[in-house]
């Protein structure tokens, strides 16, 4: 078959040489990685990045219920598009550095 061989540099690679197999494993890490960044990597829109509420409680490792507390209680801030929750990364970060507590560190 003309699919077992690829030309390189004047010389024939073949299915059952090392070069081969080293190809084909480092295609399918480019597409597993490229399929996490697709997973992984927010839209964008009007120069803002949005989180979905699974995003938000990963990221603060609490449940759906403690979220909507959070929601309710006008400690975390959200949009709700046609059903659908998001959260402005930009302002998580502000309420992130308002509510940053630095402890005292005590003194020898």
């Amino acid at each position: 078959m003309a699919e077992d061989k690829i030309l390189c540099d004047n010389s024939v690679i073949t299915r059952d040489m090392p070069e081969y197999k080293e190809l084909l494993a480092t295609m399918r890490n480019t597409v597993q990685v490229a399929d996490k960044l697709v997973k992984e990597v927010r839209p964008c829109l009007l120069n803002e990045r949005y989180f979905t509420t699974k995003q938000v409680m990963d990221l603060f490792h609490i449940s759906r219920r403690a979220l909507q507390n959070y929601r309710d209680k006008g400690i975390i801030p959200f949009f709700s598009i046609g059903g659908s929750i998001v959260y402005p990364e930009s302002k998580i970060k502000e309420m992130l550095e308002q509510n940053y507590y630095k402890p005292a560190i005590p003194k020898p």
